[in-house]
C-alpha cells in the first residue's frame, strides 16, 4: 500500500487487506473520540482519538513507513481523519490513506463491526475458556463454599489499583503473570483455587494459566467476578488490602516451568544478535516490552516500554497498533516465566510475531525511543508562577487531560476541554487574558498551548502557556486539587468516557453491570462472525508448536 499513488482506500479493499494471509503489517486507526468508537468499529481497528493523537502515535506506530489507514465517521475533507493525516505527514509517515466514506460507508457495505471496548481480547479470553476447558465457579457456589467452611483460596488477578477500587472479601491479590510466580501448596481433596477479576477475562486467563502450568490443576475462574458478587447483594470491599500473599516460588522451579512451557508450545526466542538485526530493519515494526513488575531505570529514554503485572494481553489493543509486527518480551533472565506466559497468550491472539528475549539486554542494545514530536510550545509556568498569576485574576486555566483524571482532581476553578478541536477556546482567547493549560503530566497541555499559540497569537492579544509538571506537579508542590464538577466549566462533553462500568455508581449501577455482563457473555460469538479475526489456539496435546494444527476459533 502506498500513499504516493492515492490517499484513500475503499472499504472492500481494506477488508481484503485484513483477510490476507499471511497478514502483512497494517495499522487501522479510528481517530474518533472513544465514546463514538465504542458505539461501532471494525474488529481489528485501534482507537487513537484525535484529542491525543499526536502524543500517542509514535509509540503506537513506531515505524514511519508502516501502512496506515485512518477513518472517522464520514471521511469528510474537514473531518478528524484528514486532520490526523496532516499530523502524520508532518511527522514523516509516508504510507497513509483515509477510508473512503469513513465508518458509515464501511457499515453501509455490510462489512463487519462491533460495539464495545477491548472487544478483541475479551472475545479471545472467552474462546480460550472453551478451548482449554477451564471450569467456572458461579458466585453462588463460591458463597456456599465459604458459608460451609470448605477450603477455598480466592485470588484476584487484577492490578493492585483495581483491586483496591473494589474487591471481594478475603481475596489475595496477584496480578496477571505474577500469579504464576507463586507457590501453590496442595490444599487437600476439598481445596479449590478460585481466580477472579472484575468480570471475566483476567479470571479466565489466570485460572487457565495455572492449570496449564501445573501450578494449580484444580484452579477455576469465578464467573463474572466482582460484578456478579455485587449484583447478588453480597458485600464488597473498597480500599482493600489483600490477605496474606502466596509465597514466592524459587527461581530454579520457575525456570523449569518456563522452559517446559517454551518447549511444549514451541514459543520462539530472540537473543541480542537477533534483536539488533530487527532494531535496524526498516521494513518491519518492532515493539519491545518489559513485563517485570518494576521499571528498570537503565532503559529510561529507550524504546523499551514497561507493562507490568501481565497486563500486556489485557491492554494489547491500546499498546500495539500495527498488526503483523514483531514483539520481543523482556523478563528476569533467571527464569523468563512472565515473558513465556505472555508469549503463550499473545501468540494465540494471532496479531503479531511474539518472542521471549533470551538473556540479559544491555541498555545500548535497546531500540531507540520514539522521536519527540512536540516542538515550539510556549514557555511553561511553574506551580509557583501560576499561583502568583492567579492572584490577579487575569488567567483562565483549562484542563485538557482525560476526563477521568479531571473527575479525580483538577486545579480549583479549571475549565475542562477535550482537545479534539480548539474551537471552544475562541471566546476565551481575548486581549489581556492568559490561558494556562494543564494535564496530568503536562505533555497534552504543552501540545494544546502550542497549537493555540500558533492559531491566535497574531490577532487575539491573548497569552498562552502551560503548567510545568501538570496537575501532578501542582499537587506535589503541596497545592490543593478540586473534585467539583460544575457544568458551566465543561467546554466539551466527556467524549473520552467509553462507558466503563467502573464509573457507574448509585442506583444506576446494578442495571449497568447486568447489561455489561450480558454483553460480554455474548461477545465472542459476535466477534468471530468476522473472518478477519483468526485466533490460533495451540493443540492441547502439543509438545511442539501447534501452528499447523491450530484451528480458527
Amino acid at each position: 500500500m502506498s500513499s504516493t499513488t492515492r490517499n484513500t482506500i475503499a472499504p472492500t479493499e481494506l477488508q481484503a487487506l485484513l483477510l490476507a494471509e499471511p497478514a502483512a503489517e497494517l495499522a487501522l486507526l479510528d481517530v474518533r473520540e472513544t465514546r463514538f468508537f465504542v458505539e461501532r468499529h471494525p474488529n481489528l481497528a485501534r482507537n487513537v482519538p484525535f484529542s491525543g493523537f499526536e502524543l500517542q502515535i509514535e509509540a503506537l506506530v513506531p515505524r514511519r513507513t508502516t501502512p496506515v489507514v485512518l477513518y472517522d465517521d464520514h471521511g469528510a475533507t474537514d473531518g478528524v481523519g484528514r486532520a490526523a493525516s496532516a499530523v502524520l505527514a508532518r511527522l514523516g509517515y509516508t504510507d497513509v490513506r483515509n477510508l473512503e466514506g469513513g465508518l458509515q460507508r464501511w457499515l453501509s457495505e455490510g462489512l463487519p463491526a462491533i460495539d464495545g471496548y477491548g472487544t478483541l481480547v475479551k472475545a479471545f479470553g472467552d474462546r480460550a475458556r472453551l478451548h482449554y476447558g477451564t471450569p467456572g465457579l458461579p458466585v453462588e457456589a463460591l458463597r456456599e463454599r465459604q458459608r460451609e467452611g470448605r477450603p477455598t483460596t480466592l485470588v484476584d488477578a487484577r492490578p493492585q489499583a483495581e483491586f483496591r477500587f473494589l474487591s471481594l472479601p478475603g481475596a489475595r491479590n496477584h496480578a496477571g503473570t505474577e500469579l504464576a510466580l507463586r507457590r501453590f501448596e496442595p490444599g487437600g481433596a476439598e481445596h479449590l483455587w478460585a481466580i477472579n477479576c472484575f468480570s471475566r477475562t483476567r479470571g479466565i486467563v489466570g485460572a487457565t494459566t495455572l492449570r496449564l502450568l501445573g501450578r494449580a490443576p484444580d484452579a477455576v475462574f469465578v464467573e463474572d467476578g466482582v460484578m456478579a458478587w455485587g449484583l447478588q447483594g453480597a458485600p464488597t470491599v473498597q480500599n482493600a488490602a489483600p490477605d496474606d500473599e502466596l509465597p514466592p516460588e524459587s527461581p530454579d522451579v520457575l525456570r523449569r516451568i518456563a522452559d517446559d512451557l517454551i518447549e511444549r508450545f514451541g514459543l520462539p526466542l530472540a537473543d541480542a544478535a537477533r534483536l539488533a538485526r530487527w532494531r535496524d530493519d526498516d521494513a518491519r515494526t518492532l515493539y519491545v516490552f518489559d513485563v517485570r513488575p518494576a521499571a528498570d531505570p537503565a532503559f529510561s529514554g529507550t524504546g523499551v516500554r514497561q507493562v507490568p503485572g501481565g497486563q500486556l494481553l489485557m491492554h494489547f489493543e491500546n499498546l500495539v497498533a500495527t498488526r503483523g509486527a514483531r514483539i520481543v518480551l523482556l523478563d528476569d533472565p533467571a527464569h523468563r516465566l512472565r515473558a513465556a506466559v505472555t508469549s503463550f497468550w499473545l501468540t494465540q491472539l494471532n496479531q503479531a510475531e511474539v518472542y521471549v528475549f533470551d538473556g540479559e539486554l544491555a541498555p545500548d542494545q535497546a531500540p531507540p525511543a520514539p522521536a519527540t514530536s512536540l516542538k515550539d510550545a510556549p514557555a511553561p509556568l511553574t506551580p509557583e508562577a501560576l499561583a502568583r498569576l492567579r492572584s490577579n485574576g487575569a488567567v483562565t486555566m483549562v484542563d485538557v487531560g482525560p476526563s477521568l483524571d479531571y473527575e479525580r482532581g483538577h486545579l480549583p476553578g479549571a475549565l475542562y476541554m477535550l482537545p479534539a478541536s480548539l474551537a471552544p477556546l475562541a471566546t476565551h482567547a481575548v486581549p489581556g487574558r492568559t490561558l494556562v493549560f494543564t494535564s496530568p503530566d503536562g505533555m497534552a497541555a504543552a501540545r494544546v498551548a502550542r497549537d493555540a499559540h500558533q492559531r491566535w497569537q497574531l490577532d487575539s492579544g491573548a497569552v498562552f502557556s502551560w503548567l510545568q509538571g501538570g496537575t501532578q506537579g501542582w499537587e506535589a508542590s503541596g497545592r490543593p486539587l478540586s473534585t467539583d464538577l460544575v457544568p458551566s466549566r465543561l467546554l466539551t462533553p466527556f467524549d473520552d468516557d467509553w462507558g466503563s462500568v467502573m464509573r457507574v455508581f448509585g442506583p444506576r449501577r446494578d442495571a449497568a453491570w447486568a447489561d455489561y455482563l450480558a454483553w460480554e457473555r455474548a461477545l465472542a460469538e459476535r466477534v468471530l462472525q468476522d473472518p478477519s479475526v483468526r485466533f490460533r489456539f495451540f493443540a492441547l496435546s502439543a509438545r511442539a508448536p501447534a501452528q499447523g494444527r491450530a484451528a480458527r476459533s
